[in-house]
């Protein structure tokens, strides 16, 4: 009896960008890439990066620290695809590069979906303008006002969603 190879092949073309006509939905798209670009030329710390900012061991036990920080909700990371790992969003850092009083609290707050694991949809709408914060980003006013940033969110993501009927 010959044994002949069994092949099963599927092909995803739609895995990294999505296949449309939609000129729509092709320009979000572009808009969406553009706006990750532009956060990422940021030039957010890794997780090496925080640990040291934090006076813990750069190497191997201070980067596992933050990554379990990152897993348990204490941090937002988001994912860099150029440098192949987290780094996580300025806002959640004074100057010194401690941590910030509340922000597990908002990202407690902060819809964490799991088709969204790479942490863009938090970023962009930390990043985005709000009109509730007076057309000011809730990252930028996050460091003078943290509490009003959770109260948004909460009433965007957590409120009656009838209330504006």
């Amino acid at each position: 009896m010959a044994v002949r190879p069994i092949v099963n092949l599927k092909i995803n073309f739609c895995w990294s960008v999505a296949l449309t006509d939609d000129p729509v939905h092709d320009a979000a798209a572009e808009a969406a890439t553009r706006f990750r670009e532009e956060l990422l030329g940021r030039g957010w710390p890794d997780a090496c990066r925080v640990a040291e900012l934090a006076g813990l061991s750069p190497e191997q036990e201070g980067a596992a620290q933050v990554t379990e920080n990152r897993r348990t909700g204490a941090l937002l990371g988001v994912w860099s695809a150029p440098e192949h790992r987290f780094v996580y969003p300025d806002f959640q850092f004074n100057r010194s590069g401690a941590l910030r009083t509340h922000v597990a609290e908002l990202l407690g707050v902060l819809p964490a979906n799991k088709d969204d694991q790479g942490g863009w949809r938090r970023a962009f709408w930390l990043y985005s303008p709000h009109s509730l914060l007076e057309g000011q980003t809730p990252a930028d006013v996050f460091a003078n006002a943290s509490i009003r940033v959770i109260e948004v969110a909460r009433e965007e993501f957590l409120g009656d969603p009838d209330a504006a009927w």
